[in-house]
Parts: structure tokens; sequence; C-alpha cells
């Protein structure tokens, strides 16, 4: 019998030199990302429209933290921890205890592409990253090495393009930081998106927040769908990254609309959610009568449970309170090779978080992430390479 899923990390991370450069157009080769040595040590990316950016935590691994100065590399010019080939990660997994990992987009994908002006360039930035993404790093063991696809945030257009081109190349989840029409605020023209991901499968996994994480004040109007009572939704309700996305979410009537939708937010940890949801609960009461007396279906509580997920790093309050959470909703992620999980140590890590806890322990590390993201438990997974 063959390996078996026991462990999925939730949230861990592509950390790569620009190998996947080779798939941008030739056309615009010269105006693809270069990774440059910095004179103090460590590499940085010169990306078009933006400052240099510095490497550094989020290159950690089992190494120092450091927020300047970080290198894919190792003195010894070999990968550094989690910024190697797919045969790598494969092995670290191994090392860390790990059968899987969902693959969040660097940050220089993510975010830093969008610096280049020319729709038509950008576009095909992301669209290379995200063919090596599928064709060179997870299609080694796709069944462990679960790729999420970046979005590009030009246009609905381009999104719907993409996330359809994503699907086309087995990539089973979708990544974005602002809302499909790409603007901070919910839009009509977004239900295009949410149906595409539908009709596909694809698991919508927008990392920790996507949006206009900061709510402006309840009232103060930005003429978008739902944005004043999504404000209302979230007075004394935190700061938390996925809260306001959340609330418009609600407000702009998507979860109504599309009833098997789900979001998940990684990197959230989960023992905010039983405070951050009474007050919106709160708030809904209090503040509905000042539109109209409009009522959402369903209370905030409610409409998180049926549609929103979250993962865990280090909260074990979360755990302590594991009675007052959405317990089908909450999952777990290493977050490697960033500077807070728990590489190389997962398994004594988990063992002193879940103490005496098997059940919720095997929910949250196993059960959860394999639902959500389709994958087969009884399958047999892909072996490790040998070195």
């Amino acid at each position: 019998m063959g390996r078996k899923y026991q462990v999925i990390s939730a949230d861990g991370h592509v950390e790569t030199p620009p190998v996947w450069t080779k798939y941008v157009p030739e056309k615009w080769q010269d105006r693809a990302p270069r990774l440059i040595s910095l004179p103090d040590g460590g590499e940085g990316w010169l990306i078009e429209g933006q400052p240099l950016l510095k490497n550094g935590q989020n290159i950690t691994g089992r190494g120092p933290i450091r927020f300047d100065y970080g290198s894919y590399y190792k003195p010894d010019g070999s990968p550094n921890d989690g910024a190697g080939p797919p045969e790598q990660r494969l092995r670290e997994q191994d090392e860390d205890g790990i059968d899987a990992e969902v693959l969040f987009p660097p940050v220089f994908a993510s975010r830093f592409l969008e610096g280049i002006k020319d729709p038509e360039v950008y576009v095909a930035m992301i669209r290379a990253y995200n063919t090596w993404l599928a064709e060179d790093y997870c299609s080694v063991a796709p069944d462990r090495l679960i790729g999420n696809s970046v979005t590009p945030i030009s246009t609905i257009e381009d999104a719907v393009a993409e996330v359809r081109f994503a699907h086309a190349l087995g990539l089973p989840s979708v990544a974005f930081y602002m809302f499909p029409n790409g603007t901070g605020f919910a839009q009509p023209e977004d239900d295009a998106f949410w149906e595409a991901c539908l009709e596909l499968g694809m698991a919508i996994s927008p990392h920790f927040g996507f949006g206009e994480i900061r709510a402006p004040m309840a009232g103060a109007g930005q003429g978008t769908a739902g944005q004043p009572y999504a404000s209302a939704l979230t007075q004394r309700a935190g700061s938390h990254a996925p809260v306001y996305c959340m609330a418009q979410l609600m407000a702009a009537g998507v979860f109504d609309r599309f009833p098997e939708i789900r979001f998940y937010f990684a990197e959230t940890n989960a023992s905010w959610l039983p405070f951050t949801l009474s007050f919106m609960d709160d708030n809904h009461d209090i503040f509905s009568t000042a539109f109209g007396g409009r009522r959402m279906a369903l209370t905030p509580t409610e409409y998180v449970a049926k549609h929103c997920h979250f993962s865990i790093i280090r909260d074990p309050i979360a755990i302590d309170m594991a009675a007052m959470l959405p317990l089908d909703n909450i999952m777990w992620g290493t977050d490697f090779p960033h500077s807070v999980g728990s590489f190389p140590s997962s398994q004594e890590f988990l063992d002193a978080t879940f103490a005496g806890k098997d059940d919720l322990r095997r929910k949250i590390v196993l059960e959860n992430p394999a639902r959500y993201f389709g994958l087969d438990l009884d399958a047999d997974l892909t072996p490790t390479p040998t070195a």
C-alpha cells in the first residue's frame, strides 16, 4: 500500500528565482523581472514600475529571520530552503512530516508585477508564471504540490480568461488580492469571475484577504455595491485582513447569489473569529435601520460558517476555544519557507498544539483541507524522487 495523506499544510509559498521568465514571450523578455545580487549580500528584484524589492523573511526556511539580504541560495550556491526545484520541495515535505502543501504565489507575482503599466505585457507576465507553476513545478507531483494560480487585476475579462487558462493547465486553485474587477471594492461585474470559478470547480484561495482591507467609515460612500453597509458591519470588528472583504461579499449579495461559493483565507489564524463575528452580528442588528430597514438574509456569523474558511499557523488560543469556532472551516499551514512557520519541526509543533485532541487534529490538518481542495484521502501519493 502506498503513502496516504496524513498531514496537509494548507499554506505554503513558492519562492523561486526567475526560472519562470523563460515562458515570457520573446518580444517582452527585456521587460521581464530581473534578479540582481546586492553588494551587501542577498538579492533583489527589479520589476518595472516598482522600487527595488529585496529578498528577506520570505526566504527563511530553517535559517535566521532577516528582513534584508535574503537569498535564494546558500553560500555553496545550492538552493536555499523552499527556493529550489519541486523535487527539493518534496524532500522538504518529507523532512517536515508533511504530505502535501497548498502553494501560494510569491509576493513579486501576486502584487509587484502590477507595476507593469502595459496591460498586455502585465498579463503576459502573469501567464508566464502560471505556466511555469503548472508545467515545470506542480506537474512533478500535483497531488502533493497544490498550486494556486495568479489572477491579473487589470480587467474582469483578463481575470476570467486567466482562471480558465489556469484550469486548462491543471491548476486546482486561484489566488488574488483585489476584487476580480481590479479594484478594492466589490462590483457587479465580479459575478462573471465567481461564475467561472464555480463552473470550473476551482478552489477560491485569495490568501489572507483581498480588496480594500481597511474599511472606510460607514456612510462615507464609495459608490460601490454594498460598500456603506459593509463598512457598518465591520465597525468595532477589528483589523484582520479578511474581515472587510467578507463584509463586502455579504453586503453585496455575493453569498446570496452564489450559495455554493466558498472562500479560503490563509494565515489569518482563528481565535479572533468569535469576538469579531459577535460584533458584526450586533452591527447587523444596530445599523440595518440606517439602510432603509434592509437586513441580510443571514447573520454575518451564518454567512461565514457557510462560505468562509481560514487557516492557523500559530494560534494555540484557537485550539483552546475550539467549541466557539466553525471547526469544519479551519485548516493549518506551515507558511514554509516564510519566517513564522514550524519547518522543519512541524510534527513536534502539531504534537504540542493538539496534545490529547487527536480528532480535532485530524479534522484541521487533514479532513478540512482535503475536502476544500478536492483531495482523495484513499489515493496513493506520488513518491518523493530520490536525490
